[in-house]
């Protein structure tokens, strides 16, 4: 008889019964006749403690985390661990008081008689238990084992790995922010030019795509030709000094950024034009031209040199 009750120990292991991986108790040969009644301690506390990963948990006076058991009840309340399971769960017994501690409902606390004849502390109904192999105040190693076996929360339902709280979004910020200025100011050779408000004259290319539907006109300066030509960006404080504001516009470039038009045409500046006043750009490549009060090319008396390419370099 104990040959073969041993072996049924082993078979019931191997299927995972109690343990994570089928191991989650140690198996133990049971005993003829019924176990006689656990000694009961003499207090028993219940509290709540934080845990990082499954938020509000139950504990004992002593910090060791408790678990319920899916194959109990809690209605009716009912045990269904006993002998070898009994071991690696050890149920948490009622002693002389139960100390119900801050973060608890005492109404959800209460017993249930064992098959042994002692008495169980419950909580929302469910039976709760120890886990032998967590050796310390904190562990729960014994959440999720064999699918059945969950830390307990405050309420007696299961604690559950909380969802991670999305990242919190920072404000996009608008690609339009900043002041500009942009006035036009008298140019000894281009006669009225437009610059902004460091002085700074502003052109426009003649292979850009103008457009006279508002956000539709095109820049054809990326690259290489933007870090010679600069696109002047759309602010959402824009002053105008001599510029008529419904020639003013703007358009979403393919990097990204906001760019200003005046009368259709993209704008820019010069990056060899190092101080206000300076028309370096005009003229270059026959395809930059210092930029109008409405948009339109400036135009000097003499004809302006070529420097053969359109960047300017």
């Amino acid at each position: 008889m104990a040959a073969t009750v041993a072996a049924a120990g082993t078979l019931l292991a191997a299927c995972g019964g109690y343990g994570g991986g089928g191991d989650g108790y140690d198996n133990a040969s049971a005993q003829d006749g019924a176990k006689k009644p656990a000694a009961a301690p003499q207090n028993t506390a219940l509290a709540v403690a934080a845990n990082s990963r499954l938020g509000n948990i139950v504990v004992d006076g002593e910090g060791r985390t408790l678990y319920r058991f899916d194959e109990d009840t809690a209605s009716p309340s009912s045990s269904n661990c006993e002998n070898a399971c009994a071991t690696a769960w050890p149920p948490v017994f009622v002693g002389e008081k139960i100390a119900v501690r801050k973060g608890l409902d005492s109404s959800l606390v209460g017993k249930v008689k064992r098959a042994d004849g002692s008495f169980q502390v419950t909580l929302g109904g469910w039976p709760l238990y120890r886990f032998a192999k967590d050796t310390k105040a904190g562990d729960t190693k014994g959440q999720g084992v064999s699918g059945t076996w969950f830390v307990s929360a405050p309420t007696g339902k299961k604690a559950t790995v909380a969802a991670a709280k999305p990242a919190k979004k920072k404000p996009a910020t608008p690609r339009w922010t900043g002041k500009n200025t942009i006035k036009v100011v008298d140019d000894d050779q281009l006669s009225k030019i437009v610059v902004n408000g460091a002085g700074r004259t502003l052109y426009r290319f003649d292979k850009d795509t103008r457009s006279a539907t508002p956000g539709k006109s095109k820049s054809n300066c990326l690259g290489a030709c933007a870090k010679a030509w600069p696109p002047v960006k759309f602010t959402a404080s824009l002053k105008l000094q001599g510029v008529d504001r419904k020639l003013i516009g703007n358009i979403m470039r393919a990097d990204g950024i906001c760019q200003l038009t005046l009368g259709g045409w993209p704008l820019y500046t010069y990056a060899k034009d190092t101080k206000a006043g300076d028309t370096k750009g005009q003229g270059v490549g026959g395809t930059w031209f210092a930029s109008t009060a409405t948009g339109k090319k400036a135009q000097a008396d003499a004809e302006t040199e070529d420097t053969g390419d359109d960047y300017g370099y």
